[in-house]
């Protein structure tokens, strides 16, 4: 138990140091806590009017009619009548409790919605994050390849200015670097572009740079966290409980009321007043049909949960398999790393010496390049999947 606490405390840490300050900025700048809250008081404040509905349901009926009549003995005249009711419809039996029931249900669902567009944003962002560190990477490398490769360049330019190199030689040296410089411009130009999209969704956060980190959590921890199949039985909740509310509409409603009556009828005995109760009970058939509708589609969905489970158990499989991967192929890679800078550099000795030709000495740069390319790209998808595993499994990515 001590073991998963300070495992889980170093993620914390971990996940804090490179991607939780910038997704929580994201997620405070797209305003989701602030939208659900509010949705959050109004379901409650529903809630509130349903229960309050079913007990204090009144309703106030006033009338007043001026009567021309023969009065006694035999005379003619006018007299006024007031009527004054008041009454209350109230659930006894309980008929609208689906109605709260469903409001509940449909906080929880909102809140499972929620916590998806969480998750798919983290994910979003990671995956931009990744590309940009790794841009950022490789552009570094070619920066320093330039400046290497430009210093060679000098060195052949007085070769050639000499006569001990052919003129053909420096200017196939020279176009070489031209098309490096011309990536290098175009990765700054496109780290530009990804920067600015960033800070789009997190303007108060610098873009983090990802740390190695390993897998925290068990497959059992991840599968834990499904969001879209909690959403999905919810939903069928709310359809059955929407059926259940159909089938219990015929429940009776008690109307209890007094009223009042203020007679001027000179030949009546005056005022009255009264004390009534009753029992309302609807009879309608096709709430029953539109209930059974209700049933079906409930079934429906709860058929699509264990889609949903076996999808969550796939994105696990495919999420690890990727991390061990490219672990494996980055251990043998970072093992040959020496032996290709070796070679580089014994080619470069040769290319000056003009023991071997320029094809030969970039083809062997190209593959130092290339294996160098490969541990950045690497490097990024194990972190990148190791990231999302960890921050699903521990939860931390739905708070």
């Amino acid at each position: 138990m001590l073991k998963k606490i300070v495992t889980f405390s170093l993620f914390a840490f971990t996940l804090q140091a490179d991607m939780n300050s910038f997704y929580k900025d994201a997620v405070q700048t797209l305003q989701y806590e602030k939208s659900y809250n509010l949705y959050e008081t109004a379901n409650q404040t529903s809630q509130s009017s349903v229960t309050y509905s079913k007990y204090a349901n009144f309703s106030l009926d006033a009338t007043f009619s001026n009567t021309h009549a023969k009065l006694l003995p035999t005379t003619a005249g006018n007299f006024n009548t007031t009527d004054i009711s008041v009454s209350d419809s109230i659930d006894i039996f309980g008929k609208n409790n689906y109605k709260i029931e469903s409001l509940r249900l449909d906080k929880k669902a909102t809140k499972a919605q929620l916590d998806v567009k969480k998750e798919q944003l983290f994910i979003a962002l990671l995956n931009l994050v990744s590309l940009y560190n790794q841009t950022s990477q490789e552009l570094q490398l070619h920066q320093n390849l330039f400046t290497e490769q430009e210093a060679i360049y000098k060195k052949l330019k007085l070769l050639g200015e000499h006569g001990d190199m052919t003129k053909l030689d420096v200017l196939r040296f020279k176009n070489t670097l031209t098309t490096l410089k011309t990536k290098i411009i175009s990765q700054k130009q496109a780290l530009v572009k990804m920067k600015k999209q960033l800070h789009l969704y997190a303007p108060h956060v610098a873009i983090p740079t990802l740390a190695s980190t390993k897998l925290l959590f068990s497959k059992e921890d991840f599968i834990a966290h499904n969001p879209q199949a909690t959403l999905n039985t919810l939903n069928t909740q709310k359809k059955v409980a929407q059926a259940n509310g159909m089938n219990n509409s015929y429940y009776p409603t008690l109307d209890a009321g007094v009223a009042y009556q203020k007679l001027g009828d000179p030949t009546g005995y005056g005022d009255n007043y009264s004390i009534g109760v009753a029992l309302h009970m609807p009879l309608n058939g096709g709430n029953f049909k539109e209930a059974e509708a209700l049933k079906v589609s409930a079934l429906s969905l709860q058929a699509q949960s264990i889609t949903y489970k076996i999808q969550r158990e796939n994105e696990y499989t495919q999420d690890k398999e990727s991390f061990e991967n490219a672990s494996k192929q980055l251990a043998i890679l970072e093992k040959s790393l020496s032996d290709y800078k070796e070679s580089a550099a014994t080619i470069k000795t040769a290319y000056l010496k003009q023991y071997v030709d320029f094809n030969t000495y970039l083809q062997v740069l190209k593959q130092a390049l290339d294996v160098k390319k490969q541990i950045i790209a690497l490097s990024a998808q194990k972190v990148k999947e190791a990231t999302i595993i960890n921050a699903i499994a521990s939860g931390k990515v739905y708070e």
